[in-house]
């Protein structure tokens, strides 16, 4: 086949059938114009891969939004762990003798009224005492110390008058010592508010006096620049300089004082503080000896504390840099944490309070609970023995109202006397959570003090996260290798301590008491030991590096220890108020209304406490994506049709132009080939063959022909020139359309000029004017005829070909068969 497609005639059909509007504008300009649209839409089309490059970007880096959410629904109860502050009972531990050791180095350190209180011990801590302001008067250097003195510094125990609403203290407080105290036990008012204390007074060896005392807190620390001589009573004077004790502790006095009667009472040198029992009797006290009784008891302490406990067993307990009380009371609570860890799961439970010791009333919508169904054993690690009430994840339990009285209601007994002297606080620990994840009191749990009714007011909140690409969630964690908490779902804060009891067992060797010792790490994997010095220093330093590590946000690099967000999750807002209980009035367990005697054991060891739901309805934050691909698809199609005009239907008309170029280079290979073979055919024969060409296809094929196509042909047959054939676009037509002649086409054109081809209106259908050769085959078509689907132009008559137009006008003027518009059918003349 010798017939091919030009491409420059290729070209020109696209500008013209093109929907890209610039490109559509160049067609039909000419010149200068012609490149003003090129240049207008080449700008135009990089504007748009511009902002198309930005779109992408913005789809590719995943936004997220949080949708908030109301849902008036009744949220599930929580699950409720009650814990008591004081882990284990002190019967319990002094009666092991591991942890009594424990218990026993704690006190030793901690001491017993000497150097640890007082401003001894901040000098000793410190090495000196700096003032901010000016210098006052100095004594003279080589001033005399004060031996035999008239007034000393005294521990007693004391009496002070309590203001039973406030607590407020009233004036000093009264020193209790054999013969020196008068109490009327007539005034019930007057003793009920006076209360045993600890306090610092100041003795008297001439009057044998203990006066003023107050509690050791309200006394204050200073260096007095002048003191009275031979009498240990100083005036409100202070040193205001700025150098240190050490360089000026011959020109001043330590001394503690009280603003309230704005009195100071110098310390003796040895910083000995007299005790004074209440059975002592101050006439015939010996100062002498009792200073010297004191002295003689606290060396022996410290050979005790030397000959009993080994250097290393001191720097494993972790006591040796240690000053502050606090920190030395955080510590030996570790110590015993440690001591009982050793210890097997049911010997631990047996050190800690059993559920009727702890819960002695509760009611749950307003009916009794049934204590051994709907509480559960929960071991803590920090906090001994805690029970959860609705632990039953098959049962679903929900309130059926808002509202105090429609929750937990529980009565709590702390039984102070069996608290340990590491526990600082009287009261219990409340932790709301999911059923189905670890409770951890001690991150998560709320204090309730003794002698309140205090009120936990509950809201439930559903997180629904994204996964990646969006976010970093997934589905499931609690399977891992290395998740210690068996029987529970995953959550973040039970991922982060599993992964560092498993870095903590690969470095040290032991196991990290506060965490479970799970069975993937073998049996023979022990926790560590409280004496093993190596075993507790391995500990701090792994603890440390995985704080420093947590931080940085780098756990990912501790192997297979990533900890994810959960993708749903449910967390529990709660709002704490209290009030002071019991009124006086009600009745509370035996003690009848009144009897405030029998009140005030349940004041100072019980509280009551109640969770409940603030209203029944629950928020829920749903991760939705900010940018989707529905919405990169509208901007991309918006940016398009702003820029070129172009639609899905423009992008297809790129794909079909790549169609036939494809198809006009190969045509083009074959046609030249062609022509080599028979290069003698005369120019009006290879229009001839053209045509026929042509003619032959249409069975297949239909044969769309432009004005300028048709021309073409005309001055091929009229010329009989050797130049090149012309191009034809052929697409699917129906059979055996009749070639017509150049002087048909003259007929056809001015027929058209004289009104053959009427106006046709907007909106009019076009006319269907066929006429039929005798096999039903379309010989003649004017305009447009729907029934085969040929689109025409309008004002342009296609019903003819060049080749038979003289043919098809005589046959018009000469037969008077007229033109159809019905397909066809078999018609008689």
């Amino acid at each position: 086949m010798n017939g091919h497609l030009d491409w420059n005639q290729l070209r020109k059909s696209f500008e013209k059938q093109s929907t890209f509007h610039g490109i559509s504008h160049a067609a039909t300009a000419d010149g200068k114009w012609r490149w003003f649209w090129y240049t207008a839409f080449t700008i135009c089309l990089l504007a748009l891969l511009i902002q198309i490059f930005f779109l992408i970007s913005k789809y590719r880096q995943y936004g997220k939004t949080v949708d908030l959410d109301l849902k008036f629904e009744n949220a599930p109860f929580p699950s409720i762990t009650i814990c008591n502050l004081n882990p284990y009972k002190k019967s319990a531990i002094q009666s092991n003798p591991n942890t009594k050791a424990m218990m026993e180095a704690y006190s030793r350190r901690i001491g017993s009224g000497d150097k640890t209180e007082g401003i001894a011990a901040a000098l000793s801590a410190t090495g000196g005492l700096h003032a901010k302001v000016r210098r006052a008067k100095r004594k003279a250097k080589g001033k005399p110390r004060l031996r035999d003195r008239r007034y000393h510094q005294a521990f007693a125990q004391c009496l002070c008058d309590i203001e039973q609403l406030t607590g407020d203290r009233k004036g000093s407080c009264f020193a209790a010592f054999k013969g020196k105290i008068e109490i009327d036990t007539n005034n019930t008012a007057g003793f009920m508010n006076l209360h045993t204390s600890r306090c610092l007074c100041q003795l008297d060896t001439v009057s044998k006096a203990l006066w003023p005392c107050f509690p050791y807190s309200s006394w204050k620390e200073k260096l007095c620049s002048e003191c009275v001589d031979n009498t240990g009573h100083c005036p409100m004077r202070f040193y205001k300089g700025n150098e240190l004790y050490e360089n000026i502790k011959e020109q001043v006095d330590l001394c503690l004082c009280h603003k309230e009667y704005n009195h100071c009472v110098s310390t003796r040198d040895d910083g000995i503080i007299l005790e004074i029992s209440p059975n002592d009797e101050l006439n015939d006290l010996d100062i002498g000896k009792k200073i010297a009784s004191q002295l003689s008891a606290q060396q022996e302490k410290q050979a005790e504390v030397t000959t009993t406990e080994a250097p290393t067993v001191t720097q494993a307990l972790g006591f040796e840099e240690l000053t502050d009380d606090i920190a030395i009371t955080s510590q030996a609570q570790e110590n015993l944490m440690f001591a009982v860890g050793e210890m097997s799961e049911k010997a631990k439970e047996s050190m800690s309070y059993e559920l009727d010791e702890l819960v002695l009333k509760c009611s749950f919508n307003q009916k009794d609970c049934q204590m051994d169904r709907d509480f559960t054993l929960h071991y803590d690690n920090t906090f001994g023995n805690c029970y959860t009430f609705n632990y039953n994840r098959t049962a679903e339990v929900a309130s059926h109202r808002a509202g105090a009285n429609y929750g937990l209601r529980v009565l709590l007994y702390a039984n102070v006397s069996e608290y340990l002297p590491t526990t600082e606080a009287v009261g219990f620990r409340i932790t709301v959570h999911d059923k189905h994840i670890v409770p951890f009191p001690d991150a998560f749990g709320y204090s309730a003090p003794t002698g309140f009714m205090s009120s936990f007011g509950v809201r439930m909140k559903q997180f629904i996260r994204l996964e990646p690409p969006y976010g970093h969630c997934r589905h499931g964690g609690e399977d891992a290798a290395t998740f210690v908490y068996t029987g529970f779902q995953y959550s973040v804060e039970a991922c982060h301590r599993s992964c560092a009891q498993k870095v903590i067992v690969e470095a040290c060797g032991c196991a990290d008491p506060m965490y479970p010792v799970a069975e993937m790490f073998g049996n023979n994997t022990k926790p560590c030991q409280a004496v093993n010095m190596d075993q507790r220093e391995c500990l701090r330093n792994t603890t440390l590096w995985l704080g420093e590590l947590y931080s940085k946000g780098k756990e990912a690099i501790i192997p297979d220890c990533y900890c994810h967000q959960p993708c749903q999750e449910t967390n529990y807002e709660v709002t704490y108020s209290s009030a002071r209980w019991p009124s006086g009035s009600a009745k509370v367990m035996e003690c009848l209304p009144g009897d405030f005697l029998c009140l005030e054991k349940y004041r100072k060891n019980a509280a009551m406490v109640q969770i409940f739901y603030e209203e029944l309805n629950y928020e829920t934050m749903q991760e939705s994506p900010a940018y989707t691909l529905t919405s990169v698809l509208a901007d991309l199609g918006g940016l398009t049709g702003l820029w070129i005009g172009a639609s899905v239907v423009s992008l297809l008309e790129i794909v079909t132009l790549i169609v036939f170029a494809t198809q006009a280079y190969v045509r083009k290979r074959k046609g030249s080939i062609s022509a080599q073979s028979h290069h003698s055919v005369p120019v009006h024969r290879a229009s001839r063959v053209s045509l026929n060409t042509l003619h032959k296809s249409s069975t297949t094929q239909s044969v769309k022909l432009s004005v300028m196509d048709i021309r073409s042909i005309k001055s091929i047959h009229s010329n009989h020139s050797s130049k090149s054939k012309q191009s034809i676009l052929i697409e699917d037509l129906p059979p055996a359309i009749q070639e017509q002649s150049d002087d048909e086409e003259e007929t056809t054109e001015s027929s058209r000029t004289n009104g053959s081809c009427r106006y046709l209106a907007p909106g009019e259908d076009l006319p269907c004017l066929c006429k039929y050769h005798p096999d039903g085959s379309i010989r003649i078509m004017k305009a447009l005829c729907p029934v085969h689907g040929y689109m025409v132009r309008r004002n342009y008559d296609y019903s003819v070909s060049n080749s038979e137009e003289e043919d098809a006008e005589d046959e018009v003027h000469r037969e008077p068969e007229p033109f159809y518009s019905a397909p066809y059918e078999h018609r008689k003349k």
